[in-house]
């Protein structure tokens, strides 16, 4: 074979990353692909679990909170004699007061007399003007021979939705996140490599906690950042670089102007309306939450996050926590459909998703009080739930616990090179293989989901 190439030293080092970008397949390539999603969630310790059986009491407050959907809008605005309906009917269109009766007649928990007609309610149903036109949106889209976008929908319906409930958290659309490192208790092979690769995810549409509520544990020469900073720093003997507590601290792909944490607790991907392309957006969704997860293990903070689907009109959602698990301390990493509120009339399907049609004024309302209640979950129990668990964590450190890192880092196919080069030097003189060390694991078997595929309910 000839030596002699036409291409330059540049170009040589071009075509390398070219083909080790060749070698990684993107987030959105492996959640199209269940076999190669299996395969990451596996090695991420993911499963997927019931709501209503295996959340634990620890977290359930947290869900029960963001799934408080009834009770929430005054009942006064549905009594003709009252002053609210008085100012409903000369400030709204009759159509948006018909609108609001259907709500009612269909759903009348969603109204309640305990909730007082105050400037807050006043904001929400102002609000729910908006919501109103996002409702004639996907209701003309429905009824429409014509097949839409999901980017129309996303335009004309979901963003008015969103954006009308989201005041207190931060919004970011299509931005990059860093995905997890592999679980540390698995042995990377070379077929899983090209599906482990991948280090940065594009979610949609996700949900910070502002900065400045997170600025206590920032500021002082004593604060949780920088004592948790010096700490990492002394077990690392580096400065900076990709172990550093910077990084760490933050789900970004790009690291922040300044040093503080960066925590986001809800996801949504918005997809096009085919049974595959729901169950994709899920295990896109499951790939953003599993990062945020092991971020929040990391900085041991106790809270679950929450993820939602958006598609043809049609809105599931899904809350994942993590978990140690007591025999093997492995980080375990779950997901459980939501599969609506409890009810009397029969019993749920295990692992079957709860659906709301943005095309009834019911369920509209509910998405937009769904979404309402993540924003305030975000800046109240989920922000207070950070700052006890990182606060802690700057106790324990003191005391000698080790921060794990989770962002993904470095190239796993160097890795496993390194692992296969090491192997080989433990050979015998005589060739015979050296005992290899005990705590080194086998690759994770596929796991078995303990649920069936989700489904639908109705």
């Amino acid at each position: 074979m000839s030596h002699h190439s036409g291409t330059s030293v540049g170009s040589t080092g071009s075509s390398k990353a070219k083909s080790r970008r060749d070698r990684c397949l993107s987030p959105c390539q492996v959640a199209k692909d269940p076999s190669q999603f299996e395969t990451w969630s596996a090695y991420q310790n993911c499963e997927e679990v019931d709501y209503a059986n295996d959340l634990p009491d620890v977290l359930r407050p947290h869900a029960v909170e963001v799934f408080r959907l009834v009770g929430q809008l005054p009942l006064k605005c549905m009594d003709k004699k009252s002053k609210c309906y008085r100012n409903l009917v000369r400030n709204a269109s009759p159509e948006f007061i018909d609108f609001l009766a259907s709500a009612h007649a269909s759903a009348s928990e969603l109204f309640s007399e305990d909730v007082a007609y105050d400037d807050e309610m006043r904001a929400v149903l102002d609000n729910l003007r908006t919501i109103f036109t996002a409702w004639k949106s996907a209701e003309a889209m429905r009824k429409s021979t014509r097949k839409f976008s999901e980017t129309e929908y996303a335009m004309k319906v979901y963003t008015l939705v969103r954006t009308s409930a989201v005041e207190r958290s931060v919004a970011r659309l299509q931005h990059s996140i860093c995905l997890p490192q592999p679980a540390p208790t698995h042995k990377l092979t070379p077929e899983a490599i090209r599906t482990l690769n991948a280090k940065i995810a594009k979610p949609d549409g996700l949900l910070f906690i502002p900065t400045v509520r997170l600025a206590e544990l920032c500021e002082m020469e004593q604060s949780p950042y920088k004592v948790l900073s010096r700490s990492l720093r002394r077990k690392s003997g580096t400065v900076g670089g990709e172990s550093s507590f910077r990084y760490q601290s933050t789900l970004c792909a790009k690291l922040p102007d300044a040093r503080v944490f960066e925590i986001a607790g809800v996801f949504w991907e918005d997809k096009k309306p085919s049974q595959d392309e729901l169950h994709t957006a899920y295990r896109q969704n499951r790939m953003a939450t599993t990062a945020a997860l092991r971020q929040l293990h990391a900085l041991n903070v106790r809270a679950p996050v929450f993820g939602v689907v958006w598609a043809e009109g049609k809105v599931r959602a899904h809350v994942d926590w993590w978990q140690v698990k007591g025999e093997t301390g492995e980080v375990m990493i779950y997901s459980a459909a939501y599969s609506g509120p409890p009810t009397k009339k029969e019993r749920r399907l295990s692992g079957a998703f709860h659906e709301w049609d943005l095309a009834k004024p019911e369920d509209i309302i509910r998405v937009f009080l769904l979404m309402r209640n993540l924003d305030r979950w975000m800046t109240g129990a989920f922000c207070d739930a950070v700052v006890a668990g990182v606060t802690d964590l700057a106790s324990k450190v003191q005391l000698g616990y080790t921060i794990p890192p989770w962002r993904r880092s470095g190239d796993l196919a160097r890795l496993v090179g390194r692992k296969i080069a090491a192997q080989q030097e433990t050979h015998d003189e005589d060739g015979t293989p050296a005992a290899e060390p005990v705590a080194e694991t086998t690759a994770p078997a596929k796991r078995k989901s303990k649920k069936r595929k989700p489904r639908t309910s109705s």
